[in-house]
């Protein structure tokens, strides 16, 4: 709630936080349910005709845990950073997937407003629930859904702006785009403006990472620590990290309040 307002972006929180445990022994069910709809999803797209990569992407993520040790790669800066960049890419993929059949719809947002949601919202919330379905515990996921889908209903439509984050990323997704579209020979954006997709990946990406790392901080706290810097280094880091992340979320908390205090991220 610090840095999102919008109840997409609080999700992708709670969904990163839920996914680091994926490669404990009590997750793998959960882990052999994402391989097999990332396998049915690309066999769908090819034979259909369309983006198949989101099924390939897809199917990574799970396989990255299957072959995880519990505390191993998964609990790293480099396992989070690969985890919640493959994540948002699936998301933007699958919203450009789902976005054409809705482009025309309208709901009610406020009790005293009318706003018309863009397809892009609810094709995102679409995904974000079949990703929340797959990975928060099931006591968690009843209380999940409805709090989301009120979000989702009553919640103003400037509290989604994608035009309100940073762009940090806008080179690197560039040359991450153009060159998955090389490599595949597929357009993966065709008739959509690349600067969006910049804007939506930090929009998907940053709270994805901010899940992650609210379990790496907690986990540290633990006695066994986390190997932060695999699989480079087995050296576990413990307390101190825990702080001086604390610190750090509190500082960059405070320096967004002050430079974007009349936005909404």
């Amino acid at each position: 709630m610090i840095f999102f307002q919008n109840p997409i972006s609080i999700a992708l929180v709670i969904i990163g936080a839920s996914l680091p445990d994926f490669d404990h022994n009590i997750k793998k069910l959960n882990v052999y349910k994402m391989i097999i709809i990332g396998l049915i999803s690309f066999i769908i797209l090819y034979i259909a005709n369309l983006p198949y990569f989101i099924g390939i992407i897809f199917l990574i993520i799970p396989i990255i845990f299957y072959f995880s040790n519990h505390r191993g790669f998964t609990h790293s800066i480099l396992g989070i950073l690969i985890l919640s960049l493959l994540l948002s890419i699936v998301i933007i993929m699958g919203i450009f997937l789902i976005y054409p059949s809705l482009e025309y719809l309208t709901i009610m947002n406020n009790i005293e407003n009318y706003y018309i949601i863009s397809a892009a919202i609810i094709s995102a919330a679409i995904i974000v629930l079949i990703l929340g379905i797959l990975t928060i515990n099931k006591n968690l996921i009843v209380p999940f859904i409805v709090l989301f889908l009120l979000g989702i209903i009553f919640l103003p439509i400037e509290y989604y702006s994608f035009f309100t984050t940073f762009d940090i990323s806008y080179n690197f997704i560039n040359w991450l785009i153009y060159s998955i579209n090389t490599i595949t020979d597929i357009n993966l954006i065709t008739g959509f403006n690349l600067l969006l997709v910049n804007q939506m990946m930090i929009y998907f990406f940053l709270p994805l990472f901010l899940g992650f790392l609210t379990h790496l901080i907690l986990d540290s706290l633990t006695p066994t620590g986390i190997e932060l810097f695999r699989p480079f280094s087995s050296k576990k880091v413990h307390k101190k990290f825990a702080v001086a992340c604390l610190i750090l979320i509190l500082l960059l908390a405070i320096l967004k309040y002050f430079f974007t205090y009349n936005y909404y991220f």
